[in-house]
C-alpha cells in the first residue's frame, strides 16, 4: 500500500513547475492516500484556496489534509480571532481534524494552529484526547498521526509545539507508528523511543513547492508498507524531476529501523 506525505505548498508563493511535476509523478505512483500537513496557502486568500482546490482535484486516491498557520488570515485581526478557519471550511473542508481507517491502517489529522500566535502551534486538550481514543486498540494496522507544527526542536528553526511535553506523554501511551508534520521547510526523518522499547518514526516534511526552503530543496515522502514493514522514501526535486534522495526502513512491529542511501538500492 502506498501513501504520499506532502506539506507546506504555500499556494501564492509556490513554484508551478514543481506542482505540475508532482501531479504527473503522483499519478504514476497512484497512492491510495495523500496526506497534506498544512500551510496549503501563503496568505489564506480566496484565490489561493481556489488554486489549492484545483490542485487537489488533480490528485489520485483519498486526500486528507489539515490547516497550517499560513491558512488563517494574517492581517485581518478580527477574522483571525473570531472566524480563523472560515475560508478553509468554505473552500476546502468543514473538517479540521480528519480521521480515516480501513483494514490496513488508521490515520488521524489534528489541528495545531493557534490563532493567537503568528508561527507557534499547540494541540488542544481535546486533540490530545483524540489520540488516546483513536489509537487505543493495538492490532496489525499501521497507525499514522499528522498535523502541521513540529514537536522536535532543530537549532535555528521554529520552536516546537508549545505543549510538547503533554503531547509526548499522549504519544507514548498510544499505538502510533508514524507522526507526519511540516512547518519547518526542512526534511528530516527520526526514529524515537516510546514506552516498552517501542519506537515511532517522525517525518518532518520539507516544502513541496514553496519558493522559500530551509534545506534548499523541495520534496515529498513516499511511504510503502506491508505486513509490519514500512519503507519511507524521500523524493527530492532536482532538474525538473523528483529523484530518490534517501530511503528509511521501519518495522512497526519492532524497534528496528535503518537508513538506506539510494546507492545501496542499486
Amino acid at each position: 500500500m502506498k501513501i504520499i506525505h506532502i506539506s507546506d505548498l504555500h499556494f501564492g508563493l509556490h513554484r508551478q513547475e514543481i506542482i505540475n511535476c508532482f501531479v504527473k509523478e503522483v499519478n504514476e505512483i497512484l497512492p491510495e492516500i495523500i496526506i497534506i500537513s498544512g500551510d496549503l496557502t501563503h496568505r489564506a486568500r480566496s484565490g489561493q484556496f481556489h488554486d489549492l482546490r484545483t490542485f487537489i482535484s488533480r490528485l489520485p486516491g483519498k486526500v486528507l489534509l489539515v490547516p497550517g498557520n499560513h491558512d488563517i488570515p494574517a492581517f485581518d485581526v478580527i477574522q483571525r480571532f473570531l472566524t480563523p478557519f472560515e475560508k478553509y471550511r468554505r473552500f476546502i473542508n468543514n473538517t479540521l481534524e480528519p480521521a480515516y481507517e480501513d483494514a490496513k491502517l488508521r490515520i488521524l489529522g489534528l489541528n495545531s494552529v493557534n490563532p493567537y500566535s503568528i508561527k507557534d502551534g499547540k494541540l488542544s486538550s481535546s486533540s490530545l484526547m483524540k489520540i488516546e481514543r483513536f489509537f487505543k486498540v493495538s492490532d496489525e494496522r499501521l497507525n499514522i498521526l499528522f498535523f502541521h507544527h513540529n514537536f522536535q526542536h532543530f537549532e535555528g528553526l521554529h520552536r516546537p509545539l508549545s505543549n510538547t511535553r503533554a503531547f509526548s506523554e499522549a504519544l507514548k501511551k498510544s499505538a502510533v507508528h508514524l507522526v507526519c508534520t511540516g512547518h519547518l521547510h526542512f526534511a528530516n526523518v527520526s526514529f524515537l523511543e516510546k514506552n516498552q522499547q517501542e519506537s515511532f518514526a517522525l517525518l518532518h516534511a520539507g516544502s513541496l513547492s514553496c519558493q522559500r526552503t530551509r534545506d534548499g530543496q523541495n520534496s515529498f515522502y513516499l511511504i510503502e508498507f506491508e505486513a509490519g514493514e514500512c519503507a519511507i522514501k524521500l523524493m527530492q526535486y532536482e532538474l525538473s524531476q523528483f529523484k530518490l534522495k534517501d530511503s528509511y526502513s521501519y518495522s512497526y512491529r519492532s524497534a528496528l529501523s535503518q537508513t538506506i542511501r539510494p546507492e545501496e538500492l542499486l
